[in-house]
């Protein structure tokens, strides 16, 4: 397959919708920014990945809906009065999603996820990996050739644990330090990110 749903699955462009739609719900599809590219892992495999040049905008539907049921005891007690005062039950559902150009058309992607919390938490970090500010960094960042020094090994930890990326050494994935939630850990193996302070950034 091209670059704009990686090399893990094969066939066309819908194949990466399909492959998010036959996660189980129980569990949760990390969208997981890096230098060039949206990585979409189920925490098991990766699924595809949709370039980070592509990506026109990313939002956050809501589809979560209120049940209402009509417990037996409440019944008895109320007679037909129950239907006035049924019991509300919210189901959250929420869906991420990334409207990005291929070769062809406009794409549209859409992630489940179950919590609000979970749902805002990917949307801020995706805006934020987005934002042109943070894109630059890297080139900016990047000495040029004829500056670039042999560094010691003794201070090889430190320019590593000074880098804007860094990458899990457990699954080789590689995310933004910025973008990394709390807790200093890897989102798709769930390991310890060495490099990082004990705040976890």
């Amino acid at each position: 397959m091209d670059s704009v749903t990686g090399h893990i699955s094969k066939g066309n462009v819908p194949d990466l919708q399909s492959l998010l739609d036959a996660v189980p719900a129980e569990r949760t599809v990390a969208c997981l920014p890096t230098r060039d590219y949206l990585i979409l892992h189920d925490g098991e495999k990766e699924l595809g990945r949709i370039p980070l040049e592509r990506v026109v905008e990313v939002s956050l539907l809501d589809d979560s809906s209120v049940h209402k049921r009509y417990p037996i005891g409440r019944s008895l007690l109320l007679g037909p009065l129950v239907f006035l005062f049924p019991q509300r039950t919210l189901r959250e559902a929420y869906r991420l999603c990334i409207q990005w150009k291929s070769d062809d058309d406009y794409q549209f992607t859409y992630i489940r996820i179950a919590r609000k919390i979970t749902a805002e938490q990917m949307l801020h970090s995706l805006k934020h990996a987005l934002k042109p500010e943070v894109r630059s960094q890297p080139a900016q960042k990047a000495p040029k050739p004829r500056e670039q020094n042999v560094v010691p090994d003794q201070e090889q930890p430190l320019r590593s644990a000074n880098a804007l990326f860094i990458t899990c050494r457990y699954c080789t994935m590689e995310f933004r330090k910025t973008d990394l939630p709390p807790g200093g850990k890897c989102p798709v193996c769930g390991k310890a990110l060495s490099g990082l302070g004990n705040d976890g950034r």
